[in-house]
């Protein structure tokens, strides 16, 4: 007979030894993993990097012929990095010749850069440390979160899931995932608390922060139409759009062009679905990641839809659904690893079989290594 039977409450003794149990799990398991990014791209990719890549016209913007990694926080800002250290030192940049312009990546992050910069902190590792503690934000809240709504068992292992699996690499370089995993985590636990007002001010942040954002607002809308929640639910859903509105409104503004961010996105070529799939029938790594990511994350969210809630399942797949149709599927993958949905999937699943979920972590561990490595070489890797 448990406490529940017989109208007890739980000693308060006890919560807290189980929160502080909970704290010291999420705390281990990101640092444990960042841990794991920093030797491979501090330590092993300096050893065995011995050879520079090679790139034809365009090359990455501050990529430099002979390149060879060196220790250092340089490295946490190639690829999209670079773009976002110059915006948050010069501004935007547009113009619409088909060219690369730096108005393709969303404001609030360089914002937050700058915030930092002018309080004396480097660039790099202004950048690092707010995508990392910012990841460690949407951790604890997941966690926490999920233990609510379902176990301990199944927050360990969704902590588990988003703390290794190989695109979390991106949650310590200076790339906007950690940010925007927080935002999205708080926004949704507000809207199914009923805390709108809160949710609202999430959402707008999100919006300003990556496109794929934009998917709150249907989320949210198709939510509060089914469950009949009152009008603030509606509010909070419109107002999830604010971030968006107020950068086109910048870029109408400043290049005089609404969508410039959306117009620019043409110079970066892209692949098909059905190459994709071309690739994914030989067994290339990028193809079948993306192809699991997504289509196997939509089997995933459809197998669980009588166990997860309606925010998070509405949320997972107007994410999805935006992937899918968007035409900017060179880093699709990427962006399906940013939808909590899948990883709360994932870890309700893998509590139930641990043996698999071991296994999975395992191996999570190995390709994080190799990816963090990859991308110090200045590799493409997501």
């Amino acid at each position: 007979m448990t406490n529940t039977d017989l109208g007890l409450a739980a000693s308060p003794h006890r919560e807290d030894h189980n929160s502080r149990n909970g704290w010291i799990f999420v705390i281990a398991m990101w640092f444990l993993s960042r841990s794991v990014i920093a030797i491979g791209m501090q330590v092993i990719a300096p050893l065995i990097c011995q050879k520079p890549p090679l790139y034809n016209p365009p090359l990455p913007l501050g990529f430099v012929s002979g390149f060879l990694p060196k220790s250092g926080w340089e490295l946490f800002s190639n690829w999209d990095g670079k773009w976002y250290s110059q915006i948050a030192t010069s501004g935007y940049s547009y113009a619409d010749d088909g060219q690369y312009h730096s108005v393709a990546f969303y404001p609030l992050f360089p914002l937050l850069i700058r915030g930092l910069m002018s309080l004396g902190m480097p660039l790099e590792i202004s950048g690092v440390m707010l995508n990392s503690l910012a990841f460690l934000g949407a951790l604890v809240l997941v966690y926490f979160w999920v233990k609510e709504r379902y176990d301990t068992g199944a927050a360990k292992w969704t902590t588990a899931v988003l703390a290794w699996c190989p695109f979390s690499l991106f949650c310590t370089v200076i790339y906007t995932e950690g940010l925007f995993l927080l935002l999205t985590t708080a926004a949704l636990r507000f809207f199914e608390r009923g805390e709108y007002i809160l949710a609202a001010i999430c959402g707008a942040l999100t919006t300003a922060t990556r496109g794929p954002g934009v998917a709150l607002i249907p989320a949210f809308l198709l939510v509060a139409w089914r469950e009949k929640r009152p009008p603030m639910a509606y509010i909070a859903g419109f107002a999830s759009a604010l971030g968006l509105l107020c950068f086109s409104l910048y870029c109408a503004l400043r290049f005089g062009d609404a969508l410039a961010f959306v117009h620019v996105q043409k110079a970066w070529v892209q692949p098909s679905w059905l190459e994709i799939f071309i690739d994914f029938l030989s067994f290339r790594l990028q193809a079948v990641s993306k192809v699991v990511m997504i289509f196997g994350g939509c089997y995933l969210l459809w197998y669980l839809r009588k166990r997860l809630s309606s925010t998070v399942i509405s949320y997972g797949f107007c994410s999805l659904a935006l992937l899918v149709n968007s035409g900017v599927l060179q880093s699709v993958h990427r962006c399906a690893y940013g939808l909590v949905s899948l990883s709360i999937g994932l870890g309700l699943l893998l509590s139930a079989k641990p043996r698999w979920g071991y296994a999975i972590m395992a191996l999570f561990a190995t390709f994080l290594l190799y990816m963090a490595v990859k991308f110090a070489g200045f590799l493409w890797v997501a």
